[in-house]
């Protein structure tokens, strides 16, 4: 069971959840001082050994008093590392002074309140825990209780200190667009170590705003101790691993204070986005279950969260922009003949909409490719079983549009300068009330008026000009947050895809809002399968969309294709125009099977017993999370040689005495599976194979 304590006598707050524990303390001078994250220890009297040096004066100076591990680092008297917060009062002084004030516990939430020593300025420090997990979403609202504002240059969400004089692996993932989500690692020398963004609009394509640090570089997929922390932020973020002199190793992590600043006005607030930080005791493996389980139970959008995702098929494949009443209602009977579950028309239903070159911004229904609307559309797709979708793009606007004629101090520019263009477009203030409510007002509308059961919303262009406000990329990214909130809630059956260029908002900021998470525009399948040990490590599988999965790359055999569609929200990406009658044919059958396991691959950890970025193979374990149910994925690129090298493949996690039935009717314990192991064939490149166990 989770816990949240106050040691009086001791000073000394200990935050306990399954399998850890976070313990942090109130020096003698009032501030808040870090003890202790990591394994659980029994109880607060386990530090009794560390308090007398971490609670002395921090007043007191020295060559090292900058070195002690505070909760919420500022710029304290001889503090050098990154701070968590730097104010500008009226008066010109540009630091803060934080002493503890006072604290609320309740049952699974812990706020420690903090105050200037001379200013009117507050900050509250928020813990929250999630059930037994292991793991604690830390934020800070700072408040200004003075007459005046208050001028904030840094607000990080949180300062988190490890255990100290060790050496420490960083693991992150890094890439671009079509690249998403590709593993990097490398120790930790004393040094800041930086991932920041600041192209606007998005935060994950070149540097996902996750981290994890492993002692000595020595943790496996299965053992070891890993911490780990993910910034909660679609925008401008910095991430900051430092190494100090003395061995002190701490992260520190917000927006980024690039080019931005935030007045807060008198009785005014500033809420940081959360920063979610947990432990491993048993490796890599464990950190994926413990943000699929925050996921699942805690923060994916409700009540839809433990829902399959149905099979997609989109218009963009056969006809691209050539979007028409008649060519659609045809297509419509094809998708459902293979299996699909949900119709979505892509870009290219507005008015002058032929081209990436107009049209961007009158979200209306073009009169004369659709004289009728959506309604025949609609009404076809139900009546075949289908659920009807559309794609949108409501942060950009075409110069060519009548919304750019009619508003076109809505963008985003610098008055002196030519605007920059990016695909023709340009990017509509979403920092403004006023433009947030518009998008609100005819989404609604589209949504009712069409009786859509999915919107794929899209962005694809980042920021090159900042404007005259420098909170302008914070407040972007709240009044995003802020529709999609509102979207949930105003439709809670609809079903919602978060797509920015492919993977650009592949983050635990857009989580809580979407149930589908553009994984990237690259479906080629060798590269699908190095995104895709990427995006789940992190994300749960059955929320990974992208480019049509089960792809059109007929160089790729189409069951490897299929295999890989599997392994996360299915999507056919084939021209049905132009397939063959076999190919058909295979596409239905495909459907048809998934749909048999899919229940137990979309609500499944996902184990990597061999990466694709390190084998000619790639080997996938999907385990059910109550563990009753498993599918083994194998996939050959780059073998030269039949079956050679292939080791037995040991499973993970199973019930070790549970017996697993195989396809072939073959009983194994748990326990047999987990130390023998699974022979498996690949018969050369591109070969692939699937097969599924179940408890009984």
């Amino acid at each position: 069971m989770n816990s949240i304590t106050y040691d009086s006598v001791r000073k000394l707050f200990l935050l306990q959840t399954a399998r850890m524990s976070y313990a942090f303390t109130i020096s003698s001078n009032g501030k808040l001082v870090h003890v202790y994250w990591g394994a659980k220890v029994p109880d607060s009297g386990c530090f009794d050994g560390m308090l007398a040096g971490l609670q002395a004066d921090t007043a007191v100076g020295g060559v090292n008093a900058g070195s002690r591990p505070y909760e919420y680092r500022t710029q304290d008297p001889f503090v050098y590392g990154d701070i968590a917060l730097l104010p500008i009062f009226a008066d010109g002084v540009r630091n803060a002074r934080l002493v503890y004030d006072h604290h609320d516990i309740s049952e699974h939430a812990l706020v420690v309140s903090l105050r200037d020593e001379h200013y009117a300025l507050a900050v509250d420090l928020h813990y929250d825990l999630f059930g037994d997990l292991d793991l604690i979403s830390r934020h800070a609202v700072i408040r200004n209780n003075g007459d005046t504002a208050v001028t904030l240059d840094v607000i990080r969400s949180a300062t988190v200190n490890l255990p100290p004089r060790q050496d420490y692996r960083i693991t992150h993932f890094a890439g671009n667009w079509g690249a998403e989500l590709g593993r990097n690692q490398c120790m930790l020398t004393q040094a800041q170590f930086l991932l920041e963004n600041h192209r606007g609009t998005c935060a994950a394509h070149q540097q996902q705003p996750f981290i994890a640090l492993d002692p000595r570089g020595e943790s496996t997929q299965n053992c070891g101790e890993v911490f780990f922390a993910a910034l909660c932020w679609s925008g401008n973020f910095k991430l900051c691993v430092e190494k100090s002199y003395y061995g002190d190793v701490s992260i520190s992590a917000g927006v980024n204070d690039f080019d931005c600043q935030v007045d807060l006005p008198a009785a005014g607030t500033f809420t940081t986005p959360a920063l979610a930080i947990g432990f491993s005791d048993t490796g890599f493996d464990r950190i994926s279950e413990i943000l699929y389980d925050w996921q699942f139970d805690w923060i994916s959008p409700r009540p839809k969260a433990h829902d399959v995702r149905p099979i997609i098929y989109n218009s963009w494949y056969p006809y691209e922009f050539d979007v028409r009443e008649d060519n659609i209602l045809g297509l419509i009977d094809k998708a459902a003949h293979i299996g699909a579950e949900l119709f979505v028309i892509d870009d290219g239903w507005m008015p002058k909409r032929v081209n990436e070159k107009a049209g961007l911004g009158d979200w209306v229904v073009d009169p004369q490719r659709f004289p009728r609307g959506f309604t025949p559309i609609t009404e076809a797709c139900h009546q075949r079983g289908l659920l009807f979708g559309l794609w949108v793009e409501p942060e950009m606007v075409n110069p060519d549009s009548d919304l750019y004629r009619a508003h076109p101090d809505w963008v985003i520019a610098d008055p002196t300068r030519p605007r920059s263009e990016q695909r023709r477009q340009l990017v509509l203030d979403l920092s403004r009330d006023d433009i947030r409510d518009w998008a609100i007002d005819w989404l609604d509308k589209l949504i009712d008026d069409y009786q859509l059961d999915y919107l794929k919303w899209d962005m694809n262009r980042y920021l090159s000009e900042n404007g005259p406000k420098r909170d302008l990329s914070i407040r972007f990214i709240q009044n995003l947050y802020a529709i999609w909130a509102h979207l949930n809630e105003r439709h809670p059956k609809v079903l919602f895809e978060n797509c920015a260029s492919g993977g650009g908002r592949a983050d635990f900021g857009m989580v809580p809002y979407a149930d589908r998470i553009n994984r990237s525009d690259n479906a080629r399948p060798s590269d699908v399968m190095i995104l895709h040990e990427g995006f789940t490590t992190l994300f749960v599988p059955k929320t990974a969309g992208g480019a049509g999965n089960i792809s059109s790359d007929a160089s790729t055999p189409l069951p490897f294709r299929i295999h890989l569609g599997m392994t996360g929200s299915m999507s056919v990406g084939i021209n049905l125009l132009k397939a063959t009658d076999e190919t058909i044919e295979q596409l239905r059958q495909a459907t048809a099977a998934f749909k048999l396991v899919r229940a137990d691959l979309q609500n499944a950890y996902v184990y990597h017993l061999a990466s694709a970025t390190e084998k000619p193979y790639a080997v996938w374990q999907y385990l059910r999370r109550d563990r009753k149910t498993f599918g083994l994925f194998a996939f050959a690129h780059g073998m030269r040689h039949w079956d050679r090298n292939l080791p037995r493949f040991r499973m993970r996690g199973l019930i070790a005495d549970a017996i697993y039935c195989a396809p072939d009717g073959s009983r194994h314990s748990g326990a047999e599976l987990m130390n023998v192991g699974i022979a498996i064939t690949l018969k050369g490149d591109y070969d692939s194979s699937f097969t599924f166990y179940k408890e009984g």
